[in-house]
């Protein structure tokens, strides 16, 4: 039976993870400043969506400012047969759930989802940022620890919902 190795690999904020939020606020930025462009002429009225597409894009850049410093360093730990997240403020994390899910595979980046604890109806989740310029030689490990059925619940590893 093949097994899978032990992968422990560093999460968190990158300088690329910065690029690619500030690239996206531009791009909403320029959206904003082509709409104004095209809205001066001859429509003295449209100060309120102008005023309400800035408070927008404020409100998105503060967002993935946010998304940005949540971003902590973090060591992603498959050991085969459970995950595990490690942190320099805390201690070892287990996943109750089994699986760590792939939320954005971008091929040289994932975005990972870490479901954590449940209360209620609300479920409050990790999110975490892999590239492969953190570790190059482990990049190829991550992923395949990733994609792996150990990483799958039972139901979807082998294709299908159980049968009761």
């Amino acid at each position: 039976m093949n097994e899978v190795p032990l992968v422990v690999y560093p999460v968190g904020r990158t300088r690329q993870l910065g690029w690619a939020l500030l690239g996206l606020w531009f791009v909403s930025a320029m959206v904003v400043l082509a709409w104004w462009g095209s809205q001066m002429s001859g429509r003295p009225s449209f100060a309120w969506r102008l005023s309400l597409l800035l408070v927008v894009l404020l409100v998105s850049g503060l967002g993935l400012l946010l998304i940005w410093c949540a971003q902590t360093p973090h060591r992603l730990v498959f050991d085969g047969g459970q995950w595990w997240l490690y942190g320099p403020d805390m201690k070892p994390l287990p996943n109750e759930e089994g699986c760590v899910a792939v939320v954005l595979d971008a091929r040289r980046a994932v975005l990972l989802r870490w479901p954590e604890a449940r209360s209620g109806f609300a479920t409050r989740a990790k999110w975490l940022w892999a590239e492969s310029t953190s570790v190059p030689s482990r990049w190829h490990l991550l992923r395949c620890a990733l994609y792996s059925p150990a990483n799958r619940p039972v139901a979807e590893a082998v294709g299908g919902s159980p049968k009761l």
